[in-house]
């Protein structure tokens, strides 16, 4: 049951009224439990019956100053922490402008809604009111209303509405985040009141609904550290000022309309860790002036129209750890320039144009934890080899799975908080990606190699559509965690090994369309996968199956899609060829007497053809 908003009220007033006569030490404890009562909720006789000064003991308060130190000016309230117990209503302005010390309040994680109101205590300093049900505009008088604000945090809200372009703050703000409402229009120009004095480390407006360009203002704030514009409606070019933010360690703008080149400016940002671009418009080939980023560790540049090869430069970033440059029209060959990237946990080139080999050092990262190479022009062998190099890929641990067969791809999320000291930005970002390997949608071939499926950590892997010949390995039943398979659209042949129904946790099999053959595993494991061996004619299935006999293509899916002779079976299997040729014959020689014997069919057959113009 949450609590009513009066209970809040009425918490909030007493809080204010400032100490009473002390009272005996039985007393705090009956206001200590009183207080604990109210949060779940409290009753209005629990708040009456409060006597006593206030306590540091109770949950979620501090004094100014202490309780405990030796001064004359009696304790008030300097910090509210009531964030995650599900209170509800408007929040209680009057309330709480009467704690007129108050530095510290946060209410977030609850069910407070309604709208901002402009007389919060200007005593406050960080304030965190998010994941609240808050709607309405952010009003214009805020900034000025909280002169001493140092953080505000009104994220995940319902708020909306543009923001006034004369909205800004003091130089003090440290930290800014409007992340995850519905505000729309420009992003203000000025931010903060005088750039050149601000003290802003992070600003994050991501997951809104900005539009137009991105002000040059911003690249004016030069203690900036984390810039978060992603999943907005930006329109038009990085702005080319982007590299005097020299201080920048992450930068998002994915998922916007941008356009034009990635700036070489960049290379300014020297001290970058985190770079997201992708879900953009943005066009050209990688400039070399990216090997400045050395200490680099995430490049995500997917779904743009990057085009040129992947440039030697980028040998230089060796802290490359998450390399996302998929959906892009990138052409030539792997440079020798990823073979650096040795603290590699994840690559993604697919949907690209990259052709010829693959090279020998593809599977030699020690961290790699997900490679996608799909739909490109790769050709040639698998390489044989490096597999045994990832701790991850073989079972070593380090991989967060995926559910549903792993089908997902890759998420990244990037997280930013300011540090205890007000001065510093706490970065950090979380990979969910199941550990595997998708070299689909190639001109491969040749046979599977045995230490591709030797690998006992991997959960997703898929060689479909490709030139692959040979028979499937026998070693693979040694991959225990493996729950989704893809090898279709091959011309893989043999028999199904019997490992492959017995491998316990599989989500996903799909074999279609190669040129297996023989008798299907006599276990049950193939059974939750209808449709896993459809295009496979030499396959067999059922009672009285021989080497010799043929299921038609879709049987084991149970869909409609069969042989030419699909009408032609008998009770336990399809009627034999011998069968097939003796009716044949038999009837192409009553055909021949037929015309023999018989004149009219003689005339009929080579009467002479008349010609019409």
């Amino acid at each position: 049951m949450p609590a009513t908003p009066l209970v809040l009220a009425l918490l909030l007033l007493l809080l204010a009224a400032g100490p009473r006569p002390v009272a005996p030490a039985s007393t705090d404890r009956a206001a200590l439990l009183a207080f604990r009562a109210s949060l779940s909720p409290p009753s209005r006789a629990a708040l009456s019956s409060w006597h006593g000064p206030l306590s540091a003991s109770w949950l979620g308060v501090s004094l100014h100053p202490p309780a405990a130190a030796a001064v004359a000016a009696p304790p008030s309230v300097a910090s509210l922490a009531l964030q995650g117990l599900n209170l509800s209503g408007p929040l209680p302005a009057p309330s709480l402008a009467l704690l007129r010390r108050l530095r510290e309040l946060d209410l977030s994680a609850n069910a407070l809604f309604g709208e901002l109101p402009c007389s919060l205590p200007r005593s406050l300093v960080d304030l965190d009111l998010s994941r609240n049900a808050l709607s309405g505009a952010i009003p214009t008088c805020l900034p000025a209303s909280l002169p001493a604000l140092r953080t505000l945090n009104l994220s995940s809200n319902s708020l909306g509405f543009p923001l006034s372009p004369w909205f800004s703050f003091s130089s003090r703000l440290v930290a800014l985040d409007f992340s995850s409402n519905a505000l729309s229009g420009a992003v203000p120009p000025r931010i903060v009141a005088d750039p050149d004095a601000s003290s802003l480390l992070l600003l994050d407006l991501s997951h809104n609904r900005f539009s137009g360009e991105i002000p040059a203002g911003i690249t004016a704030i030069r203690s900036l550290q984390g810039l978060f514009l992603a999943d907005n409606q930006l329109s038009g070019e990085i702005p080319p000022g982007i590299g005097n933010l020299t201080y920048l360690q992450a930068l998002d703008l994915s998922h916007n309309r941008l356009s034009g080149l990635v700036p070489a400016g960049l290379a300014g940002c020297f001290q970058l860790l985190y770079l997201r671009l992708g879900g953009n418009q943005l066009s050209g080939a990688l400039r070399p002036e990216l090997d400045a980023l050395d200490s680099l560790k995430v490049l995500d540049l997917s779904n743009n129209r990057i085009s040129g090869e992947i440039p030697l430069p980028l040998a230089g970033c060796r802290s490359l750890e998450v390399v996302i440059l998929s959906g892009n029209e990138i052409t030539g060959e792997l440079s020798g320039a990823v073979a650096k990237w040795q603290s590699l946990r994840s690559l993604s080139l697919a949907d690209n144009q990259l052709s010829g080999q693959l090279p020998d050092w593809m599977f030699s990262f020690p961290v790699l934890q997900w490679l996608d190479l799909s739909g490109n022009r790769f050709e040639g062998f698998i390489p044989d080899g490096g597999f045994n190099a990832s701790s991850v890929l073989n079972g070593a641990g380090g991989g967060q799975g995926i559910p549903s067969g792993g089908m997902i791809s890759p998420q990244l999320f990037v997280s930013a908080s300011v540090d205890s000291t007000g001065q510093q930005l706490e970065l950090g970002y979380d990979l969910r990606a199941a550990p595997g390997i998708d070299l689909s949608t190639n001109l491969l071939h040749g046979e599977i190699p045995e230490g591709l499926v030797a690998m006992k950590g991997l959960e997703y892997l898929n060689l479909s559509c490709n030139y692959l010949a040979g028979q499937i390995p026998a070693g693979l039943g040694g991959m225990g965690r493996l729950r989704t398979l893809d090898f279709s659209h091959n011309g893989l042949s043999g028999e199904v090994p019997p490992v492959i129904a017995a491998m316990t946790e599989l989500e996903a099999l799909n074999l279609s369309y190669n040129s297996l053959s023989g008798p299907l595993p006599t276990t049950d494991g193939l059974r939750k996968f209808p449709g896993a061996l459809a295009g496979n004619p030499g396959i067999c299935g059922g009672e009285g199956c021989t080497m010799d006999a043929t299921m038609p293509e879709g049987k084991i899916s149970g869909n409609n899609h069969h042989g030419w002779l699909s009408d032609w079976h008998g009770e336990n299997g399809w009627v034999s060829l011998g069968a097939f040729s003796i009716s044949t014959m038999t009837s192409f020689f009553v055909s021949l007497a037929t015309l023999l014997c018989s004149s009219k069919a003689r005339n009929f057959v080579f009467r002479p053809a008349r010609i019409e113009y």
